[in-house]
């Protein structure tokens, strides 16, 4: 009788280590996985943004911009920028309204444009008005 129950409590803290072990390496997967969200959303403009018309994207800020009716444009944080924990002066990654993003004119003197690659020039400068969908 004491022999099965050694038996039994040896069976017992077998499982329960591997129980550990594999508590463990789901736990590590976890956190990779996690860690790995983390920094992604942090490495190029929004991916949500489903209506890009070929906008470019800034790397630098993580903003889209690029010309609009003959004057370059660029992303913006209006009330996307209550959720935005990404490193100040970058755009929201993750932020839509109906996939559509908020957008600025840039503040560049005469930053007229007829191409996206034309506001390449202007894409650090600031906002010129408000921050508003569209």
């Amino acid at each position: 009788v004491s022999t099965q129950s050694t038996g039994s409590s040896g069976i017992n803290a077998e499982y329960g280590k591997q129980g550990r072990h594999l508590l463990k390496m789901k736990l590590f997967v976890f956190l990779a996985l996690l860690a790995c969200c983390a920094t992604f959303q942090y490495d190029t403009c929004n991916r949500l943004f489903t209506n890009t018309r070929d906008w470019l994207c800034n790397e630098g800020n993580l903003c889209y911009y690029g010309c609009q009716k003959g004057y370059c444009w660029s992303q913006c944080n209006g009330a996307g920028a209550i959720e935005w924990d990404g490193p100040p002066g970058t755009c929201n990654t993750r932020y839509h309204l109906n996939t559509n993003i908020e957008w600025c004119w840039l503040e560049a003197g005469s930053n007229t444009c007829t191409t996206h690659s034309d506001c390449t020039a202007f894409m650090n400068q600031p906002c010129s008005g408000s921050c508003s969908v569209g």
